[in-house]
């Protein structure tokens, strides 16, 4: 276990606004900083990250939390991890206490797994054993330059059948560990265990940490029915959720704006040699919703670069559906016939690729330039027309999917009307979760909000309210939560509350009230007010518990208790008589 006073030092180092700058691509406004979530699918950024409070909070979805929160949500870490990760940022020495986490120890076993398969690969390319492999196929065939191989760590898995197994044992891995980081597989007949690559030249798959996290083998063998073969998703590596190439590229695509997606692992290291750095690949598959989402929080436009083949193009038009709806400007590069973006790298420079994104079409231009759209006929336009509504009314700002109408209907020579007709009427992804969110009594949601705005008249709340005044079960555990923190600390720190929680609703409740803003001048007379309201409350239900003792006592015929009850009444400034009727 990590002490309290490092975890506090380590948040105080840690910069929320750059920690989750680099997942997301963030826009300053008033006093936070806003972009799309990352949690939930929407078109227009409802996520908030506060620098004044080191918190942020979606109002689309609820999610919310600190520093750590959010790596342990968007990268699946234990809370331990994240506090790591950060600690190593911040270079701070981290002193550990007797403890342990199962779920932290698996996942770090898996990482390490891959991190060990790396090595090896790397020193088995390097072996003067396979000479050949490197100077035949890397250098020659595929003239793929030192520092490129060194770069993205390429590496070789050889012949031998069990050639990572016997070299992972010697770095405390079992096979079994193997099996479950997808790098070995069980004979079922023999009852041996067996290395799952070989024969392959090895490409690292890294996570926006730049951890491997998967490998993608190449094979060299003639005859192989299988050109490529990749890890099995694991808890690390889930397929659609990983564009290859983006840990390197994301500081080039944030500055450009702009991403180019290439189809393989080759297309990303032969634009990388030549200075074309802010390139992903989609690994031969049309774009999933959650990968469009991850390049939409670095870039505003999408450049399909795919082969010239029928089979290049027809994944470019796969592809655009999750773009635009990920909110991407999707413009398309026409590849020379014959020329893939690997080989046009490699023939002919960045100068080339340049003038190729220079004259990159829009994809309505793209979509109809082998048709003829004046002889298409009313079946052909209508088919046209239709799809192109269809993705139109997934672009959500109105003025570029207006300016999308427009162009469609001149290049289809029909009447605007006709797209906007024909878009078909989708509910919101992000409405489930808006309309799912419970809703708090606004005098207990608002008095708590201010306490964290304005923390000048807490002695006075504390001492007046207790959490059991609180009709929310929710609301009162949060204010519970306060006061000890606050007798413990002499303060109330958002932040320290959300370490290492596991309840996904308390955090929400936590970073949706102290992401609600109030106006400085206004928060003492705001908070005055809704403490009178709080005491009106608890008066009127003393008062209401009281009248129903009396009747109690006067139809028992208890003189005394009913006189004893009348007299407490009394104090409430309720009338004994009309509260008896």
């Amino acid at each position: 276990m990590i002490p309290e006073e490092t975890i506090e030092q380590i948040r105080q180092a840690s910069d929320i606004v750059q920690v989750v700058g680099e997942y997301l691509r963030l826009k300053k406004r008033g006093r936070n900083f806003v972009g799309l979530c990352p949690f939930h699918t929407e078109k227009t950024p409802s996520f908030s990250v506060s620098p004044e409070k080191q918190i942020f909070y979606c109002f689309g979805c609820g999610k919310g939390g600190n520093v750590f929160s959010f790596l342990m949500e968007h990268e699946k870490m234990s809370f331990v991890e994240a506090v790591r990760l950060l600690a190593r940022q911040a270079n701070i020495t981290i002193r550990e206490e007797a403890g342990s986490d199962f779920r932290r120890q698996a996942m770090e076993r898996l990482g390490y797994a891959n991190q060990v398969a790396l090595e090896y690969f790397q020193k088995t390319l390097g072996r003067s054993k396979y000479g050949a492999v490197l100077q035949k196929y890397l250098k020659g065939k595929r003239r793929i330059t030192d520092t490129a191989i060194e770069h993205f760590a390429l590496g070789l898995a050889a012949e031998d059948w069990d050639g990572l197994i016997r070299y992972a044992a010697g770095r405390d891995l079992t096979a079994e560990d193997l099996v479950k980081a997808g790098l070995a597989l069980l004979s079922e007949k023999r009852g041996n265990y067996f290395d799952r690559f070989r024969q392959r030249l090895m490409i690292p798959i890294y996570n926006l940490s730049g951890k491997p996290i998967a490998f993608g083998g190449r094979t060299l063998k003639k005859g192989e029915p299988a050109k490529y073969v990749n890890s099995p998703e694991t808890p690390l590596y889930v397929k659609g959720n990983v564009l290859y190439g983006l840990s390197h590229a994301r500081d080039f695509i944030r500055e450009t704006g702009a991403a180019i997606i290439v189809e393989g692992y080759f297309d990303v290291i032969s634009l990388w040699q030549v200075g074309v750095k802010n390139v992903v690949a989609s690994s031969g598959t049309s774009f999933t919703a959650q990968q469009a989402r991850l390049l939409a929080r670095f870039a505003t436009d999408a450049y399909l670069f795919f082969d010239a083949d029928s089979a290049g193009q027809n994944a470019a038009l796969r592809s655009v559906d999750a773009l635009y709806d990920a909110g991407l400007e999707v413009r398309v590069i026409l590849t020379p016939k014959g020329e893939d973006p690997d080989t046009i790298a490699l023939k002919y420079g960045s100068d080339k690729i340049d003038e190729l994104i220079h004259e990159a079409i829009g994809f309505i231009p793209f979509r109809v330039r082998n048709t003829d759209v004046a002889s298409a006929g009313i079946v052909g336009k209508e088919k046209l027309v239709k799809e192109l509504a269809s993705l139109g009314a997934r672009i959500a700002d109105p003025t570029r999917r207006s300016l999308f109408y427009a162009e469609a209907a001149d290049v289809l020579g029909v009447d605007v009307q006709i797209l906007h007709g024909g878009a078909p009427q989708v509910k919101a992804a992000d409405e489930p979760a808006t309309a799912s969110r419970p809703k708090y009594d606004r005098c207990e949601f608002e008095l708590v909000s201010l306490l964290f705005n304005g923390p000048g008249s807490i002695d006075t709340v504390f001492d007046t309210v207790a959490p059991d005044d609180f009709s929310s079960k929710e609301l009162s555990r949060l204010y519970a939560a306060m006061v000890n923190q606050y007798r413990k600390l002499g303060a109330v720190d958002a932040g320290r509350m959300l370490d290492g929680v596991q309840d996904q609703d308390f955090a929400s409740l936590l970073s949706e009230i102290v992401s609600t803003d109030w106006p400085a001048d206004r928060v003492d007379v705001e908070t005055a007010r809704m403490l009178e309201q709080m005491r009106q409350r608890k008066q009127a239900g003393i008062r209401a518990r009281l009248k129903e003792e009396l009747i109690a006592a006067t139809e028992a015929g208890d003189e005394e208790r009913a006189s004893r009850i009348q007299r407490e009444i009394q104090g409430y400034g309720l009338d004994a008589d009309k509260s008896q009727n």
